[in-house]
């Protein structure tokens, strides 16, 4: 403890992320015997400096544990300390504390002041502004503007936000593994906002290049990675593959993959070329030798679909060393930082997760063999968003449980070897994925992904399904999709999911949901007619009211909604023409109306107020200026509850008017989730998940979700006031 007390503080190790000092706890960078021996050379150095002033100073050493001398030894160091303060210049000497944040309270009084010795009011603001830019500049560091910036941007692109198993996320060197990536640039903001950890992510390199964000995503301090197809370049003339020969016309290899002497390849990175223009996908082929201009050798002869065919255009990928990007991450996790990564590679719109990445493991077992004292642990984040590409949608953060790397794990990937280190990291690699699709629900395809949102709804009881939150939903929807890949090929599973398809089909073609048809289900057979058209009358009314009084505001933002839906979409179709694993760019078109929006506000807040200054006064043009803003946001938020409105009014109206038709989707509902429950429960599906087990319980405990559906109805208006159901749709309708 003494050493330690005297180490000086050149030698003291501190956390790359600001979380305490690593080697204080002992956790990853040093042994004990290595702080000890570095807080003796420190004790050295500061006692030569001492004798060179002439001051008097003695060593002390600490004592050792149990020894009988340990209080003369710690009077012995307090009286070297008494000796070695004979000279004032050696301590630092007490200064006046002055926080930088004593200028916010300096701007709010100039602004005041100025205002009662008669300055106009708008001057006066400027100069409590002042004092504001300047708290923001010298108090504030770009990672905090940063961070904040992000946090109120997820506030306002989200109008549901939850991060659930937050709390499960541990202390020390952890690496964030997410997926699936299916929001491009509001999925690191999203992942960082549910967490306390200050996250440093791994980022494309191409993406710092980028003259819109690029200069903002280098303040969020990122690990870099640039990637082969971020770098690759269409090759000159064109080629033909026969077995491993390549034949070219008009090309100039011995230019454009330049190999050293002797023309192999270097050890640890290979240039590879991989044909374009051709229907299906062409695999990348890695080059071994280049003999001229147009001939070269590869390392492997392709497939027989790419031999002997017409010559065909071509793409050259060079070799890319990641060796100090590695460093970089072994130095921060070695520190007891937090590593965010999207293993998937890059983001897409997929329902499904793309084949993960190895990097995420070797950055893990790499640490660990740099640093053999580091712990790092891997947190699955799953990324489960409704209608991601939309302003106003939803999203859960789910973090999963931490996995602990297992001691052989780690044991053989240190022995070194290849082959050792490539099974190390295989069998890593599985685990991460396995632990990564529990918190994310994945499924074949669009159509098999909204069978299961169906299936999930007819399964839990009809009260729940009224009252059920996003995480309750996104719970039983993994259950299903999970367990999906063991009962698919039951011939029972195959009818009973065709059949959920075409009950879908024909709530879609009247417009409806199933959800907001029950609730309209529930107020049509418990009111007389009479009352349920005065009720459609008052909704109706009350929503051409609500409409005409926010209609200035709407004219407002329609500008700024349209420009953006423009823009996003046509960068969406060059993301997907560039892309070979996006379906319609759904992942890149939040991030493009962002970009595009919030310059847009801003401009014409700004353009605007002035416009209202000159037209009406100055009184007008300020107060538009400082409230519009938050009128706008409120406006901005009731959106989604406007559209529920109107939804559940048309879908109470389609109930009352065509009761008939509608009696019979009723019937149809209820023989269909009797034969959902049935199946569920006969195979098991998704018995792994807490939340099947609930629902099953809750179906025996709830008794108006049993027996005939009018009788469930008048058993479900008993358990919860007509009051609650009215307020419900009226507010409240998903």
């Amino acid at each position: 403890l003494s050493a330690r007390r005297h180490l000086p503080y050149p030698l003291r190790r501190k956390g790359s992320d600001g979380r305490g000092r690593a080697a204080m706890k002992g956790t990853c960078l040093h042994e004990e015997e290595d702080l000890d021996q570095q807080g003796e050379e420190g004790q050295e150095q500061e006692e030569g400096q001492a004798r060179a002033r002439g001051n008097t100073y003695t060593r002390a050493r600490a004592p050792s544990l149990g020894s009988n001398d340990s209080d003369r030894s710690m009077d012995d160091a307090s009286t070297t300390s008494h000796e070695a303060t004979t000279s004032h210049s050696q301590h630092p000497q007490a200064k006046l504390g002055l926080s930088v944040h004593w200028l916010l309270w300096c701007g709010i009084g100039a602004a005041a002041t100025a205002n009662t010795y008669g300055i106009q009011p708008v001057p006066s603001l400027l100069i409590g502004a002042a004092f504001f830019f300047t708290w923001a500049v010298v108090g504030v560091t770009p990672a905090q503007l940063l961070k904040a910036g992000a946090d109120a941007l997820v506030e306002l692109y989200f109008r549901e936000y939850i991060a659930s198993g937050a709390k499960s996320v541990p202390e020390g060197a952890v690496i964030f593994v997410c997926g699936p990536h299916s929001n491009q640039f509001l999925d690191p903001m999203v992942v960082s906002k549910g967490t306390d950890r200050d996250i440093r992510y791994i980022i494309a390199a191409k993406s710092l290049r980028r003259k819109d964000v690029g200069w903002l995503f280098k303040h969020s301090n990122p690990v870099p990675v640039e990637r082969a197809q971020d770098l690759a370049r269409k090759g000159t003339g064109r080629i033909r593959i026969e077995d491993k020969t390549v034949t070219g016309e008009g090309t100039k290899f011995l230019k454009e993959i330049p190999l050293p002497r002797g023309g192999k390849q270097q050890e640890g990175g290979k240039y590879v070329i991989r044909l374009t223009g051709l229907p299906t996908k062409s695999p990348v082929m890695p080059v071994k030798k280049v003999i001229s201009d147009t001939e070269l050798l590869l390392l492997h002869p392709p497939q027989e679909d790419y031999q002997g065919a017409d010559p065909a255009s071509y793409k050259i990928f060079p070799p890319i060393d990641h060796e100090a990007m590695f460093n970089a991450v072994f130095d921060h996790l070695g520190g007891g930082g937090a590593l965010g990564i999207f293993p998937e590679g890059g983001s897409h719109d997929q329902t499904r997760l793309l084949p993960l990445k190895a990097g995420v493991c070797i950055m893990a077992l790499g640490t660990m063999k740099k640093y053999p004292g580091c712990d790092v642990k891997l947190v699955p984040v799953g990324l489960n968003y409704f209608s991601q590409h939309k302003f106003n949608s939803r999203v859960l953060v789910q973090f999963g449980q931490p996995i602990t790397i297992e001691r052989r794990l780690r044991d053989k990937f240190s022995a070194g070897g290849e082959e050792k280190q490539r099974s190390a990291v295989s069998e890593l690699l599985e685990e991460v994925e396995e632990e990564l699709r529990k918190v994310t629900v994945t499924a074949p395809d669009w159509k098999t992904l909204k069978i299961f949102w169906a299936l999930r709804d007819l399964y839990v009881p009809s009260k729940r399904l009224i009252e059920m939150s996003m995480v309750d939903k996104v719970l039983l929807a993994q259950a299903l999709a999970s367990d999906y890949d063991r009962v698919k090929d039951d011939p029972e599973v195959k009818r009973i999911m065709d059949r959920v398809k075409r009950y879908s089909r024909k709530l879609d073609a009247l417009g409806l949901k199933d959800k907001g048809n029950l609730q309209s289900a529930v107020l049509v057979m418990s009111n007389s007619t009479i009352r349920l058209l005065c009720l459609l009358v008052v909704r109706c009314l009350y929503i051409f009211c609500l409409h005409v009084t926010l209609t200035p505001v709407y004219l407002i933002l329609a500008p700024v909604y349209v420009v953006a839906t423009v823009y996003s979409r046509a960068k969406t179709r060059q993301a997907v023409a560039a892309s070979t694993v996006k379906i319609k760019g759904k992942d890149v078109m939040g991030t493009y109306k962002v970009i595009i929006a919030l310059p847009l506000v801003f401009v014409g807040h700004i353009v605007l107020s002035g416009l209202i200054w000159i037209r009406s006064g100055e009184v007008s043009g300020v107060g538009y200026f400082f409230f519009a803003p938050l009128i706008q946001y409120v406006v901005y938020k009731m959106i989604p509850e406007d559209i529920a409105l109107i939804r559940s009014t048309y879908s109470l109206a389609v109930n009352v008017l065509f009761q008939k038709d509608q009696t019979e989707i009723w019937k149809e509902r209820r023989s269909l989730k009797e034969d959902v429950r049935e199946l569920v429960d006969r195979l098991g599906w998704g018995y792994d998940h807490a939340s099947i087990q609930e629902m099953k319980m809750l179906r025996k405990t709830e008794t108006f979700d049993s027996g005939h559906f009018y009788r469930s109805v008048r058993s479900m208006m008993d358990s919860f006031a007509i009051e609650e159901v009215e307020k419900d749709l009226f507010f409240k309708h998903d």
